[in-house]
């Protein structure tokens, strides 16, 4: 008997970078209840983990670009070297060397970690518009006012020698760099991706843990709250390595700078950053109203960012001109097709309702206004309604060709037009067929206005080629003092004309209602 297999599901792809998480999350779990001297190795093996973490990434979710992630690894591997150094001394209980080889390991890193961020910024915004440098300018000299009041410029008062001073300062300028970088990579808009977000929050958590233990130290001397602090780093190196592990760190993605608008919240992050300076000379902050040269750096600094926020409401000011100029340029287009479209309405109801070749009226205008004058008939406001069918057209045709019968057919339709009113209608039904509607002629009118149309063809037609011809007309009238309809009133003529033409030409024959 055949044992029955049992499938599993596929293990997510996501899934290793959560395992990943829950392990560190365990380390960092030792370290906080551990007292023993041996956990001060266990940052080391977070940052080594995550060199691996994010090879194993690079390898597995392949980004759409490899050189951010493989600088990212490479500012690791340093990282994990000086906090293995600083460990074995914490280990030995030994006092750390400041400056040593572990601080030029750090800033290294730091440097690298710089590089890594711009490629990414690259990667996901295309181009390094000024727009979004500008505002992770104004948010590092933000930031910058708090470091130098905070950090650097306790330091500058301290009684470090040279090239303490200088690495000590060298941290707080080396954070500013990450920041101002990752401010640049933040402040895009658009649907970030987890790896993103998890990027993002890597940067935020080692910036805050910076920030605590290089502001403590450089303000009281000593740091308060170091085990703070290291969590922070173990918890920002965990989440970069997770950030390398999770798929969506090959998702192409495309954020944007932002340069087209400026959200209120960023509006207002922004302009809070402006009043930092103003606030801490205010609260006169460790004595710095009376220290000239902080005064002066932060004055500087508060004149810089100005500067940049201003030029970042002109960067925003010429992008609203230019979007007002494609809009106008947009709707004079718009306007002019509007109007092209009109007129080739208009012209396509011109020729639905009117014949090609003489432009007159054609049969369903006629119908149309024929309806329309026969609804509103009365004994004192008659209308009438000829029929006129041209006497020897045929021979036209026949001697001289088609071009010819078209001529005189134009010509034909000129003359009736001339001796009609502008009021009446004239249509051309058939091929030598026309019709006239005239409202307002009563049948005492309607003998002299037929005369007046057979009257129009007493003179020769002269065509272009030289032709001289002469041709009369035959005609049916109606005189209508009662609504009927186009029918009956079209019938009625037809009768008249067939009287006509079967009496002789240029006849003209009004048909006798019953």
């Amino acid at each position: 008997m055949v044992k029955p297999q049992v499938l599993l599901p596929p293990l997510r792809r996501d899934a290793t970078a959560w395992l990943y998480a829950a392990a560190g999350a365990v380390l960092i779990t030792i370290y906080l209840v551990t007292s023993s001297t041996a956990r001060y190795m266990l940052p080391v093996l977070i940052a080594a983990s995550v060199v691996f973490a994010i090879a194993w990434g690079v390898v597995r979710n392949r980004p759409p670009s490899f050189l951010p992630w493989l600088l990212f690894a490479a500012a690791m591997a340093p990282f994990a070297v000086a906090d293995a150094i600083w460990g074995l001394y914490q280990v030995r209980d030994a006092e750390v060397p400041f400056p040593g080889v572990a601080d030029l390991l750090y800033l290294g890193s730091y440097l690298l970690f710089a590089a890594g961020l711009v490629t990414l910024a690259r990667q996901h915004t295309g181009r390094l518009h000024w727009a979004g440098w500008l505002d992770a300018g104004i948010v590092t000299l933000g930031f910058g006012i708090l470091a130098w009041a905070f950090i650097i410029a306790p330091y500058l008062r301290s009684e470090l020698s040279a090239w303490p001073l200088v690495v000590s300062v060298a941290y707080p300028v080396a954070d500013l760099v990450l920041l101002c970088v990752a401010a640049r990579l933040m402040l895009t808009t658009g649907k970030r991706t987890p790896s993103i977000l998890l990027c993002s929050g890597w940067l935020l958590v080692l910036l805050a843990a910076d920030g605590l233990y290089y502001g403590t130290m450089a303000t009281t001397g000593t740091a308060i709250a170091e085990d703070v602090s290291e969590v922070g780093w173990m918890v920002s190196s965990l989440l970069l390595g997770i950030a390398a592990l999770h798929p969506s760190v090959g998702w192409p993605t495309r954020l944007s700078d932002g340069k087209e608008r400026m959200p209120r919240k960023r509006l207002s992050i922004l302009i809070a950053l402006i009043l930092v300076g103003p606030l801490i000379v205010l609260a006169d902050i460790g004595g710095i109203r009376g220290q000239p040269v902080n005064i002066t750096v932060i004055v500087g600094m508060l004149a810089t960012l100005s500067l940049l926020l201003v030029l970042r409401i002109a960067f925003l000011a010429q992008y609203a001109q230019s979007r007002a100029i494609e809009a106008r340029t947009q709707a004079h287009y718009l306007a002019a097709s509007l109007r092209e479209q009109e007129e080739l309405q208009k012209q396509l109801s011109h020729q639905a309702t009117h014949d090609p070749l003489t432009g007159l009226a054609n049969r369903a205008l006629l119908n149309q206004r024929l309806e329309s004058a026969l609804s509103r008939c009365t004994a004192s406001f008659p209308a009438a309604l000829l029929m006129l069918d041209l006497d020897g057209f045929k021979e036209v045709n026949d001697t001289l060709g088609h071009p010819s019968g078209d001529e005189l057919l134009i010509d034909v339709a000129r003359r009736l037009t001339a001796r009609v009113r502008e009021q009446d209608t004239v249509a051309r039904i058939g091929g030598d067929e026309f019709a006239l509607l005239a409202e307002g002629v009563d049948a005492g009118a309607l003998g002299d206005y037929t005369l007046r149309i057979l009257d129009s063809f007493m003179d020769s037609f002269l065509l272009d080629r030289g032709h001289s011809v002469r041709v009369t007309t035959s005609i049916g009238a109606r005189s209508i003092t009662r609504p009927t309809t186009p029918a009956e009133a079209l019938r009625d003529a037809d009768i008249a004309l067939y009287r006509a033409k079967t009496a002789g030409k240029n006849q003209a024959v009004v048909f006798d209602a019953p």
